[in-house]
């Protein structure tokens, strides 16, 4: 009996290395490039990423999701936003894949890369000192980005330098640190007196905090942070206090917001406030529920006063929700203060994934849009990005066979205005992905119509991409025409974009990325108005 049992034991041993357990890991990439409806990111490669996927942003050391992978390559994803987050270029994003857990031995056997048992080994260590949670830990992201914009009416360069920094455990004490800054500057040809506008303008501080673990269940922020649990309020600058108890979060914090203009320190925009979140971890999924009650001041007086309910759901199989709200408790109209319960803001969004090959979702954005007094976006992307936003909006991504995904969105938005936006907003977009063309080619094709009270046209557009050097450098070239009608014009614009996009892994954490675009359309003499972009970033990862 004791021989049969130890025989059972060494059968178990070995079809566990043999054959593995699922798992799930968690693999870093950044964003490279963003667009009025997409919004692309590069990994080191994609393997276990499908799409349908969500992908996470890490805030406090929690998976806060972000984007609903639509395509992908060997190396690079893309994704539509889901959340309210604000993202930028160079952002870490985090992937959850599953995966097999075998033996080094056999991976390494299958594999053909050569450095695989030291990337596991490392990898192994990593996830050991991860488990502990005590160890001193340091990464950040180094990146340098030029922005050139060249036409009949402007030329100029943008210079962004950004640093990330998170330190866990500053020399194995429960001091933390955390860091985003950015550094702008313009330069114009030829230069102008106003391309310098103050540092405050230059600099900004999207993040930079202390955090301090007054034990395993409490932390103590300072500084400028943003709070996963109350994420649609911003950044706050101030003391921030968090406890988790069980399958509660709480906390409170009192700060600033930043600056209304140039998002610098300003202590007259006072503000306090309280959360309660409640979390449920089940093997379907998880669930996060949380509450919140903000008063905003100006000038040291209550300006306004708020609630904010944010709940995410994947209790369900192959089912997710996340949907926010805000209620406005006190407000100032005309300088008299109201005292009313008033709906400002609300966002829902329902995926369901019933098969491998199909994910649907339905979303209602009823947030308000935001309009950009400066942006890299060319003029077709800023008109899709405001017509298509707000308003109910359907997606579906199908993958009827083996390399092939087809994708449909369709959105409408009521009239928002009466004497403004008197007409309601339709828009329709469909794409088809295929891998596998000759030569290793992938191509995606897209269609996108869209009509609002402003505005009406179609985009049409094809796009190739390759990667070269075991997936080390993936490069695509895009073609869109659009034909669209705008503002008060009688005559239509006709766009012809053609693009180019590079992305290179240097080494194992060196990134160079390139797009270069040039935009030819013709004004409403006739003449000549064309016009180009570029642009360039190169990023260190440590």
């Amino acid at each position: 009996m004791k021989a049969r049992f130890f025989y059972l034991i060494i059968y178990i041993s070995l079809s566990v290395n043999l054959f593995g357990q699922v798992s799930e890991e968690l693999i870093k990439g950044n964003i490279s490039y963003m667009s009025s409806q997409n919004i692309y990111v590069k990994f080191v490669n994609t393997d276990g990423i499908h799409i349908g996927d969500t992908l996470y942003l890490v805030q406090q050391e929690k998976l806060v999701p972000v984007l609903l992978v639509t395509a992908l390559s060997s190396i690079s994803c893309v994704g539509s936003p889901v959340s309210t987050i604000p993202l930028t270029v160079s952002t870490q994003i985090t992937a959850k894949i599953k995966i097999k857990s075998t033996s080094i031995d056999v991976i390494a056997e299958k594999s053909k890369e050569s450095i695989v048992v030291n990337d596991l080994s490392v990898k192994a260590v990593e996830k050991k000192e991860h488990e502990k949670g005590s160890k001193s830990r340091i990464d950040g992201r180094l990146s340098v980005s030029s922005y050139t914009n060249v036409s009949n009416y402007t030329k100029n360069q943008r210079f962004r330098y950004n640093l990330s920094l998170n330190a866990a455990h500053i020399a194995n004490t429960n001091l933390s640190a955390e860091s985003y800054i950015s550094f702008t500057h313009m330069n114009s040809f030829p230069a102008k007196t106003t391309d310098w506008q103050g540092i405050n303008n230059a600099l900004k501080i999207y993040s930079l905090a202390l955090k301090y673990d007054l034990s395993k269940t409490a932390i103590l922020s300072f500084g400028r942070k943003t709070n996963n649990n109350m994420a649609n309020i911003g950044a706050v600058d101030g003391l921030q206090f968090e406890k988790v108890s069980k399958n509660f979060t709480y906390g409170a914090l009192v700060g600033s917001r930043p600056d209304y203009f140039d998002y610098s320190f300003n202590p007259k925009l006072l503000q306090f406030g309280a959360f309660v979140s409640h979390n449920v971890q089940q093997k379907n999924g998880n669930m996060q529920t949380s509450f919140a009650v903000f008063n905003q001041m100006n000038n040291f007086m209550t300006d306004r006063r708020f609630a904010y309910i944010q709940h995410n759901n994947s209790l369900l199989k192959n089912v997710d929700l996340f949907c926010s709200f805000e209620f406005d408790l006190y407000s100032k109209i005309d300088s008299v203060p109201t005292n009313t319960l008033n709906l400002t803001s609300t966002y829902i969004s329902l995926r369901y994934r019933p098969w491998k090959q199909l994910s649907m979702s339905l979303s209602y954005d009823a947030r308000k849009n935001i309009y950009y007094y400066e942006t890299f976006k060319n003029q077709i992307d800023s008109i899709l990005d405001k017509t298509t936003r707000q308003g109910f909006r359907f997606n579906s991504i199908i993958r009827p066979i083996k390399y092939m995904n087809l994708g449909i969105n369709a959105g409408y938005r009521l009239p928002t205005n009466q004497r403004t936006d008197t007409v309601a907003s339709v828009n329709a977009n469909a794409y088809l992905g295929y891998t596998n063309l000759p030569f290793n080619l992938a191509t995606t094709i897209t269609a996108t119509g869209f009509k609002s009270g402003t505005t009406k046209g179609t985009v049409y557009g094809i796009s190739l991409s390759r990667d070269f050097i075991s997936g080390n450098i993936n490069a695509e070239i895009e073609y869109r025409l659009a034909n669209y009608l705008y503002g008060n014009s009688l005559l239509p614009t006709k766009q012809n974009i053609a693009a180019f996009s590079l992305s290179w892994r240097l080494a194992k954490k060196l990134t160079l990325s390139a797009n270069v675009e040039a935009t030819f359309e013709n004004d409403n003499a006739g003449q000549p108005n064309n016009a180009g972009r570029a642009f360039l970033n190169i990023s260190q990862r440590f």
